[in-house]
């Protein structure tokens, strides 16, 4: 008989998306020893590091740590938070402490040690390391320069010591900077003695909340127990959902390069022996993942990130006939043809632009209804849906733009698209609970707001025009001439929004390995620790994070990222018996990035023989995958067959660094359309094949 050792709760997969406060109270029913969640990520692009800036709104990220804070008061258990607001560089971390002290003062708590860990690097430092070639790319790009360097705000991804170095020292509420997502989960169950293969995978599970549920979203809980035979159990305290095998199976792929691999401060989660099994029609659990301290850089790496602002941005959001639409420039972005991807699209995909406007007395009104339907719309979960890492491309980091209208009121815009024919037959009913959603949760918002969602297609195109410039003078001279080459051949309606000043433009100057061990030990995530007594936080010294080696040293398998599982190039004998929609033998079909220079493609068959067949066709090995997206072969990390959830992974070189100048989707969440349109040649050996299983 298994015995239950440590149970965790990840409220949701973001502090911000907010969850049912159901949930968890239900999550909290029973033995809880620690509530984690964390605080944000790279995802939505170099702004928010370089600016220091929430993605979030303040008040869901409040309303979150409010529930979680008096969650651990009642029940004692450790409250981490990692990449605190947001980006986890220092302005974000300071930003996140005053929302926490906050939450304190409402809450009373009197007495408690809090953890502070900052992960910032002084980018002389990082200057120093590329002189002595010390930083080691993960992926092409992007391309170091030391001026780029010493205008950037830098951060480095902590792993679990510094976690573990906190808890050890008493502290019950940790916030911490820029973290690795998975090992904000894993530390604790490695403090107290937890398998560390067991550990970070049930990490990465628990890291988007609810994702991993069957139906999938990152705005609800999830429960992790962990049984002293080596094996985890995952439940979602909300009773419309469910995990499955196949459901955290196909989670544990998600948005990594890699589907058996993944790689860490301290070494390398190595899932190929890993076993999915579900215990019930809820709930389901993992076994048998190992960790393995392998030669360098493992250990000790850490991911630095490095943020700089390029220049003031102008936008126009300009529409025009669909007879005009020959005469615009093919480089032009343009919505109903070019807006998802560069590539235009071809008849009979189809490509909708999506443009949330708002409008309100005062600019937070504005902005706060055309971030919610946004937030909304991304992640809205529907029957049938297939692209699960998110339903439309943004091409601006921030998404939203503010301006004053003409009418005096403050207005706020959002462009996107989607080329995704499954959300587009499902289009209108998602658009109705969308607003639905906004109506019941946030009516205030509705009530101090009005919208409009413009659905911009090829019989009614939408032109985005992006100018960026250090000198105000420059960018304005710059877009105006951009807006004359289109409104010289293509008059604008009336609905067109021409010159409004959008946030700033940064990039991604860094996204490299740190190896110096000497400056990850004794510089990196320096923890300061407080006494609270409501709002007010005394400081009561701090501490280095105290290391340690973890994993396996004498593994044997094949940890190379470019060979274990790959997909071989074997051409099928005879002739097939037909084809068959991907569209129809998958369950998923999705697109993400997996860091800011790579993005991977996820397909999640429906059975065991649908998945044979596919395999079996050969269309997925690499050098026909290199052809079917139309990149050099070089560009293909790895097509990727994975047994455990009848899925195949396809990983490439992103096309631009994330959130560059001429990005189309930060997220890179829509870039599988042309993947979803591929019809599989059927072969009868095959078929003999899955039918013996």
């Amino acid at each position: 008989m298994s015995n239950l050792i440590y149970r965790v709760v990840a409220p949701c997969g973001a502090l911000g998306y907010g969850y049912p406060e159901e949930s968890l109270q239900a999550a909290l029913n029973g033995r809880v020893d620690a509530i984690i969640c964390d605080g944000g990520s790279m995802d939505a692009g170099p702004y928010y590091l370089g600016t220091g800036t929430e993605y979030f709104e303040r008040e869901a990220v409040k309303a979150d740590y409010r529930h979680m804070v008096a969650a651990g008061k009642k029940i004692g258990c450790p409250v981490i938070l990692g990449s605190s607001g947001m980006a986890g560089g220092d302005r974000n971390l300071d930003l996140m402490m005053t929302v926490a002290k906050e939450v304190f003062a409402e809450l009373d708590i009197e007495g408690a040690k809090v953890a502070v860990i900052r992960s910032e690097l002084n980018p002389e430092t990082v200057v120093r390391e590329y002189r002595n070639s010390g930083l080691r790319a993960t992926g092409l790009g992007p391309d170091l320069d030391e001026q780029a360097l010493r205008e950037s705000v830098v951060v480095g991804q902590m792993g679990i010591h510094p976690l573990i170095t906190a808890i050890e020292d008493g502290a019950q509420y940790i916030l911490a900077g820029r973290s690795c997502d998975v090992a904000l989960f894993a530390s604790d169950m490695i403090r107290r003695g937890i398998d560390a293969g067991l550990a970070y995978h049930v990490g990465h599970i628990l890291e988007c909340g609810a994702l991993a549920c069957d139906p999938g979203s990152p705005s609800d809980c999830l429960v992790a127990e962990i049984y002293d035979d080596g094996m985890a159990i995952f439940s979602a305290p909300n009773p419309t959902r469910r995990c499955t095998a196949y459901s955290i199976a196909a989670h544990s792929l998600y948005e990594e390069s890699h589907p058996q691999l993944q790689f860490y401060p301290e070494g390398i989660l190595v899932m190929e022996k890993t076993q999915f099994f579900s215990r019930d029609s809820r709930t389901a659990g993992i076994r048998c993942s190992q960790f393995v301290r392998s030669r360098k850089p493992w250990p000790w790496s850490i991911k630095l990130e490095g943020s700089r602002r390029l220049g003031a941005r102008k936008v126009s959001l300009i529409y025009i006939d669909a007879a005009a639409l020959a005469k615009i420039p093919p480089d032009v972005l343009v919505y109903g043809r070019n807006g998802v991807q560069a590539t235009p699209v071809e008849s009979p995909q189809r490509e909708l632009g999506i443009i949330i406007e708002t409008s309100a007395s005062t600019e937070e009104a504005a902005i706060l209804l055309a971030s919610l339907l946004t937030h909304y719309l991304i992640h809205y979960g529907y029957p049938g849906r297939k692209a699960t890492a998110g339903n439309i491309a943004y091409p601006l980091s921030p998404n939203l733009v503010s301006f004053k209208r003409d009418d005096g009121l403050f207005g706020a815009i959002v462009p996107s698209g989607t080329r995704d024919p499954v959300f587009f037959e499902n289009y209108p009913t998602i658009k109705d609970a969308v607003i639905k959603l906004v109506a019941d949760e946030f009516p205030d918002a509705l009530a101090g707001a009005k919208f409009t969602i413009t659905e911009a297609d090829a019989s009614n195109p939408a032109i985005l025009l992006r100018s960026i410039d250090s000198d105000p003078e420059r960018l304005a001279a710059r877009h105006r001439r951009e807006i004359e080459q289109i409104t010289s051949i293509a008059a604008p309606q009336a609905n067109s929004r021409l010159n409004l000043d959008a946030p700033d433009a940064y990039v991604w100057s860094l996204y490299h390995l740190l190896q110096n061990e000497e400056i990850i030990k004794n510089e990196m995530f320096p923890i300061t620790y407080y006494r609270a007594s409501g709002g007010k936080w005394e400081q009561e010294g701090g501490a280095r994070p105290r290391y340690f080696d973890i994993g396996e040293t004498d593994y044997r398998g094949n940890v190379d990222d470019r060979t274990l599982s790959l997909i071989a190039d074997h051409a099928p004998a005879g002739t097939p018996l037909g084809t068959q929609r991907l569209l129809d033998m998958a369950v998923v079909i999705r697109s993400k990035d997996a860091g800011i220079n790579r993005l991977t493609f996820d397909v999640i068959f429906t059975s065991v023989e649908n998945y044979e067949a596919a395999l079996h066709s050969n269309v997925f090995a690499r050098e026909n995958i290199a052809k079917i997206l139309n990149i050099p072969l070089s560009r293909v990390v790895g097509t990727f067959y994975v047994d455990t959830c009848s899925a195949i992974k396809i990983s490439i070189d992103r096309p631009n660094i994330s959130a560059s100048i001429d990005e189309r989707d930060v997220f890179g969440a829509q870039q599988q359309s042309v993947i979803e349109s591929l019809n599989i040649p059927i072969y009868a050996a095959a078929l003999a094949k899955a039918s013996s299983f």
